[in-house]
């Protein structure tokens, strides 16, 4: 049995990119690990390589194998990895099945509706069909790829203007608050940007241009926060929206607690629209969700909460 204090290993992946960005995250998780007796160790995922030999799961990292970690967090967005790890009898955070749901946002609509939230409708279609639906919007409509984040491949076509299209984008830099709304692209443009991800369709919905990010650590609602958009229809505060801390009423709380019902996660960040009349309108699940927003608006030491979460949920499987 894990008890408090005695010490722990952990394995922290991220691609490399990722790593490099995120570097004092990273310091900041193996200074919280270590007062906790945790010892985190990054792990890159171009130095993994893994699969099935001899009929048997094998997992090497810079070409050797290593010692497994009590668990692992994943900061990578690669879902059959995270199922490899769970394989081999690794602990993950966030565990396979949300990775492979909340990564996806047609697959996070279709799960999600049976639990009657409010939702914007929504048309799934394949990377292919993604010119036809172009050719066709007639009302302001907007088109996110199914794996984009961060507002990243999020693109509102509001009408047809001699062979262009009246298009918002915010496809530069994800972390780039300097970007420009309001640019007109071709329909060839639109296509180079979303690559070969498949779409998600809905109309314009919300002329707040408010949404809320309520982070949420296991079953537990942690915090809320206000995003609110500067110029154009996107408010992600790493595009330069505006955010501050945010108080949930009873029946906000409800509703979030039926999307956490469905799910075990480890730590997430569940967005909503706020709509016209100030409802929550179920936007998506961010699994690799970033914490730079809610430091800048408030003391909550989220790290140090999930890493005692994790010891706590260890502890109770043993």
């Amino acid at each position: 049995m894990i008890e408090s204090g005695v010490l722990m290993t952990a394995w922290m992946i991220y691609y490399r990119e990722g790593a490099i960005y995120n570097k004092s995250y990273i310091d900041f998780y193996m200074e919280e690990g270590s007062k906790l007796g945790i010892v985190v160790k990054l792990i890159l995922v171009e130095n993994l390589e893994f699969g099935v030999k001899q009929n048997l799961w094998f997992l090497k990292y810079q070409g050797k194998e290593i010692p497994y970690p009590d668990f692992v967090i994943c900061r990578a967005i690669y879902p059959l990895l995270s199922k490899q790890l769970e394989l081999m009898g690794m602990k993950v955070f966030n565990n396979s099945a949300v990775a492979e749901i909340c990564n996806d946002k047609a697959k996070t609509y279709q799960y999600l509706a049976k639990t009657g939230i409010i939702m914007v409708d929504s048309s799934f279609y394949r990377n292919e069909q993604l010119k036809d639906i172009i050719s066709k919007v007639e009302k302001p409509t907007v088109i996110k790829a199914v794996d984009g984040h961060g507002g990243s491949q999020v693109f509102l076509l509001e009408k047809k203007i001699d062979s262009k299209y009246d298009i918002q984008d915010s496809t530069q830099d994800n972390f780039n608050p300097d970007f420009q709304d309001n640019i007109q692209y071709d329909a060839d443009n639109i296509f180079e940007r979303m690559g070969s991800s498949d779409v998600v369709v809905q109309p314009l919905t919300g002329n707040r241009h408010q949404d809320l990010r309520v982070y949420v650590i296991g079953k537990e609602i942690l915090a809320g926060v206000l995003r609110t958009a500067k110029e154009g229809f996107k408010s992600n505060y790493s595009l330069g929206g505006e955010a501050c801390l945010y108080k949930l009423t009873g029946d906000e709380k409800r509703i979030v607690n039926k999307v956490i019902n469905q799910f075990d996660f480890g730590l997430v960040g569940i967005d909503f629209i706020i709509g016209d009349d100030g409802e929550l309108i179920f936007n998506e699940i961010e699994d690799v969700v970033g914490s730079r927003m809610l430091y800048q608006c408030s003391n909550i030491n989220i790290v140090e909460l999930y890493l005692k979460f994790i010891i706590k949920t260890l502890q109770q499987s043993y």
